[in-house]
């Protein structure tokens, strides 16, 4: 795991952390009732507006009153670059740590959906049914907040009480165990007592022909 993540999610730095998760919990709530699109155009059609009518306004001023022609918002033009511009080496880290988290991810899909452990197949199919679950009984806003809320929380508590939950874990880690166990064994004597009868009444109709027991 990425260290600034990391520290992020075990509370390093609380200030900051809660800040990430308002911010975070914020931006999906206002989802529900805002629309982004809507909300980027008009935050452009205001701020564009109000530098045009700044603009042209001192411009128009400044004609009347005789004073020297001067671009209003020339100082802030002429250090554009240092805000606007992106940094190429900056931005080619950036894409590569994301190709390699993308890569990370489809090769972890690939040995899912291929089967590689049946283990992990069976722990993907249960996350991803109790997600369609639970998103039949929340919204999906609900849903994303709820596990936003549990990335925040989960790893902290797991620290603080590592010993009882590692304790608790291993016991149901048993039982289930168990449980799995018995299943099994149930099952191959239901086969099995499926089996036998299915070929005894496949021998009784013609089906299958007896097996001759030759006796010494």
């Amino acid at each position: 795991m990425n260290p600034r993540l990391r520290s992020l999610l075990l509370w390093e730095n609380p200030r900051l952390s809660g800040g990430v998760l308002a911010g975070s919990l914020t931006a999906v709530l206002l989802c529900r009732w805002v629309s982004l699109l809507n909300l980027v155009s008009a935050l452009f059609v205001f701020g564009i507006s109000a530098s045009f009518v700044y603009v042209n306004g001192l411009t128009l001023f400044n004609r009347v009153t005789n004073k020297p022609a001067v671009r209003p918002l020339e100082r802030y033009y002429s250090r554009s670059a240092e805000f606007v511009h992106l940094d190429s080496d900056k931005l080619h880290r950036r894409v590569d740590y994301i190709t390699d988290g993308l890569n990370v991810v489809l090769t972890e899909l690939a040995k899912v959906v291929l089967i590689e452990d049946n283990k992990r197949s069976l722990k993907f199919i249960g996350i991803f049914y109790a997600i369609w679950t639970l998103r039949t009984w929340f919204s999906t806003t609900t849903l994303i907040s709820m596990i936003l809320v549990s990335l925040f929380a989960a790893p902290r508590i797991y620290i603080d009480n590592q010993t009882v939950i590692d304790a608790q874990m291993a016991k149901t880690n048993e039982i289930v165990q168990a449980h799995v166990g018995k299943g099994k064994q149930i099952a191959q004597e239901q086969f099995s007592a499926v089996y036998s009868k299915a070929e005894q009444f496949a021998q009784d109709k013609g089906i299958m022909k007896k097996s001759d027991k030759k006796t010494e």
